[in-house]
Parts: C-alpha cells; structure tokens; sequence
C-alpha cells in the first residue's frame, strides 16, 4: 500500500502533506495583512471569493525570516472539514508514492518536545522527510481564530436592513 504526499521545503529541511489535505498549490500572491489577527496568520487572501487565511510556516517553527522568490509556493489545505488554510514554503518539490514500509513512526523525544504536529518520518534513499498533520500545527483556539478570520461573522451571513 502507498500513501502520496506533497513534498515541500523550508530552509534546507524536507517536509510533506498527505495530498488528501492538499486542496490545491497556487503562486504566491499579495497576501493582506488583518491587524487584528494572531501572530501566527500572516495576513488573508481572496481565492475565488473565499478569504483564506494565510499562515507563514517558517515563522510558525522558528526558522527565521528569507526574502522571498518566485519558488515560495501557498499550498491550501484543509485543516478541518471545509475549513481551509493556505500554508507559506519555500519551494514544492514534488508529489511522491511513498511506501508504508517507507513512514515510520516520529520519535516520542521529537512528539513530546512540541512536535506533536509531526505525523510521521518517511524514508527516501539516504533523505528524511517530515510527514506534517496540518490539523496538529495548531491549537483548537488557534484554529477556531482562524475559522473567525475566514468568517468574520462566525459564518453567518448578515442582512442588511434594507433588503
């Protein structure tokens, strides 16, 4: 049995999405600041009528800032049922078959230590590749700020009194 992922990097480091989460990858667009957002939400863009949150994951693990070139890439996931979120990285590598012999389990040192976003740990040839769980990079409270900045009105839509 293979699972597919969508590979990507940040600085030199390889990581990946199960491509079940992955909605779709797009270029890099201007991305609008929300000053009341966390910290942790860059800003918001529209795709195609629908207000994406956008989340910086260099900044996300403290991996410091880097000017940005035509490479970075926003992969759109699904981080709850129909709640989406567009994630920042540097490059997409590619999608690859990865064999279940091939996912091990993440260490319990690097899952304690605030890894607990980390699925698993694929194998490639001599490369390891981190298998991220967008679902797990963020708290509860932290996803439902999100939900509030893609939904400003908690997903309802409001009437104006004058229709």
């Amino acid at each position: 049995m293979e699972k597919k992922v969508v590979g990507f990097r940040l600085k030199e480091d390889e990581y990946a999405f199960d491509i079940m989460k992955v909605i779709e990858i797009i270029r890099l667009k201007d991305i609008t600041e929300v000053p009341t957002a966390p910290d942790f939400i860059e800003g918001v863009i529209n795709l195609r009528g629908k207000i994406i949150p956008i989340i910086d994951l260099r900044r996300r693990f403290k991996l410091g800032d880097m000017d940005r070139t035509k490479l970075f890439r926003i992969i759109i996931v699904e981080f709850r049922k129909n709640q989406l979120v567009g994630v920042v990285v540097d490059e997409v590598s590619k999608v690859m078959n990865v064999k279940q012999e091939d996912i091990l389990p993440a260490p319990p040192t690097v899952t304690g230590t605030g890894g607990r976003y980390i699925e698993s740990i694929i194998k490639s040839g001599e490369r390891i590749i981190v298998l991220l769980d967008i679902a797990k990079i963020f708290s509860e409270q932290e996803q439902d700020e999100m939900i509030g900045i893609s939904e400003p009105s908690g997903g309802k839509v409001e009437e104006s009194p004058n229709s």
